[in-house]
C-alpha cells in the first residue's frame, strides 16, 4: 500500500518529471532490507525499471527504480508534460497497490539535506568539501563569503539541451531557467545550474557566497522564473557560513 509520494530531496508533495521521487508505504517490495541499484543493472547508460521484481508507474509511464525496500521505494519520474494529478502505481513481483496521486508540476525544486541535519548538501570548490557545522558533521567546514560552493538538488527543471529521464547524462546540460539563489536573505551570485555528468536527475547549482551573507546556520532557498512556475525550494534548509 502506498500511503505517500513526495520529492525525493525535500520530502515534501510536488514531483516533476526527471526528478527524484520518494514512495513511501508498506509491502512495497518483499526484500527484507534495502536494495540499491548497482553499474551492472545500468546497461549502456539507461536506468532500470525494475528493481528485485519492482516497478513503478507514473502517470501510466514506467519510473526508474534506484532503491527498493518494503516500506520506502527511490525512482527517477519518467519523462511526461503532464501538469497536475497524475496516478502513481507500484508492481511488486505481480502484486499491484492501489493507485495512488502525486502532483505533477512544471518544476518542484528541491536541496538534497545531510542526513539528520537541516544542512543543504553542498561542497566548497575546488576540494569538494562537505559544507556544514564542523561541530555537528565531522570533516564539515564553513562556507566563507567569496567562496564558490556546489549545491546538490533535484526538481529544477528543463534543460538546454533537453534531457530525457532514465539515462545517465552526458555533457553538463545548462538549466533553462535560471534560479535565484539566496543565503541568509541575500542574493547570491550564480555561477552555473547544469545537469551532473554521468548521473541521472542530480542538478547541480553552484553560487558564490555573498560578501554580505549572515554568519551562522542560514535560509538557503532558490526560486525558479516565472517561466519555471515561480516554484521555490522548501523553507527550513540552511547553509553554515563562516567569516
Amino acid at each position: 500500500m502506498i500511503t505517500a509520494v513526495v520529492n525525493g530531496a525535500s520530502l515534501q508533495p510536488g514531483i516533476e518529471a526527471g526528478s527524484w521521487v520518494t514512495i513511501r508505504g508498506t509491502n512495497l517490495a518483499n526484500t527484507n532490507t534495502g536494495q540499491n541499484w548497482n553499474a551492472g543493472e545500468i546497461v549502456n547508460g539507461n536506468l532500470p525499471t525494475s528493481l528485485d521484481g519492482v516497478s513503478v508507474t507514473i502517470d501510466g509511464n514506467a519510473a526508474f527504480v534506484a532503491y527498493v525496500s518494503p516500506t520506502q521505494i527511490n525512482v527517477q519520474a519518467p519523462s511526461d508534460n503532464t501538469v497536475g494529478p497524475v496516478s502513481v502505481v507500484v508492481n511488486n513481483n505481480g502484486a499491484l497497490s492501489a493507485p495512488a496521486t502525486a502532483q505533477l508540476e512544471p518544476t518542484a525544486p528541491a536541496f538534497f539535506e545531510i542526513p539528520g541535519t537541516s544542512f543543504a548538501a553542498a561542497s566548497r570548490l575546488p576540494d569538494y568539501a562537505p559544507v556544514a557545522d564542523p561541530s555537528v558533521v565531522a570533516g564539515a567546514v564553513a562556507a566563507k563569503p567569496g567562496d564558490l560552493v556546489v549545491l546538490w538538488a533535484t526538481g529544477f527543471g528543463a534543460t538546454n539541451p533537453p534531457t530525457p529521464a532514465g539515462v545517465l547524462v552526458s555533457g553538463a546540460p545548462v538549466v533553462a531557467n535560471a534560479p535565484v539563489v539566496t543565503v541568509g536573505g541575500v542574493l547570491a551570485p550564480l555561477i552555473s545550474a547544469v545537469l551532473t555528468p554521468g548521473d541521472a536527475g542530480l542538478y547541480q547549482i553552484t553560487i558564490q557566497i555573498p560578501a554580505t551573507a549572515p554568519a551562522g546556520a542560514v535560509a538557503l532557498q532558490a526560486t525558479i522564473g516565472a517561466a519555471g512556475g515561480g516554484a521555490q525550494t522548501a523553507a527550513g534548509v540552511t547553509i553554515f557560513v563562516g567569516q
